[in-house]
């Protein structure tokens, strides 16, 4: 089994409230909500590259990867099983420190709420998107 990090919780909690339903939407999601400030945070996901298609993250993947091993979460779709949704209610209050970070995912949320793969869209228009090369990181270290 692995150890859970809010990163974990914060992606169950994403798949849960928001219905995001995809590996592609979730990267290209919480790309926008990293970019949305700029500003370091502990629980934000930095590691993102560019694609020919969007921004994929080895960190989330990797997340995603080890809730399917843990039988928390089916994969396609991406939904929480009555187990990772058990584990999910026992672990959520785990995310109030970080509170700011997912004010930025709600910002995105709202914003895309009528269409969420309207996401994958709107990250062509983003300018760190843009400006990076496919295969080159989007954030600067």
């Amino acid at each position: 089994m692995f150890n859970f990090t809010a990163q974990h919780i914060l992606i169950m909690r994403l798949i849960t409230q928001f219905g995001i339903d995809s590996a592609k939407l979730l990267h290209n999601f919480l790309f926008l909500a990293s970019a949305e400030s700029l500003v370091y945070h502990d629980i934000g996901f930095y590691d993102f590259i560019r694609t020919k298609n969007g921004a994929f993250s080895p960190i989330i993947q990797s997340i995603l990867e080890e809730l399917v091993l843990g039988q928390l979460l089916s994969h396609d779709p991406l939904v929480l099983t009555p187990k990772g949704l058990d584990t999910y209610s026992a672990l959520a209050s785990a995310l109030r420190p970080f509170e700011d970070y997912v004010d930025r995912c709600f910002t995105i949320y709202m914003r895309h709420k009528d269409n969420l793969e309207s996401v994958n869209n709107s990250i062509k228009n983003h300018i760190l998107f843009r400006k990076a090369k496919p295969g080159k990181k989007l954030f600067k270290a």
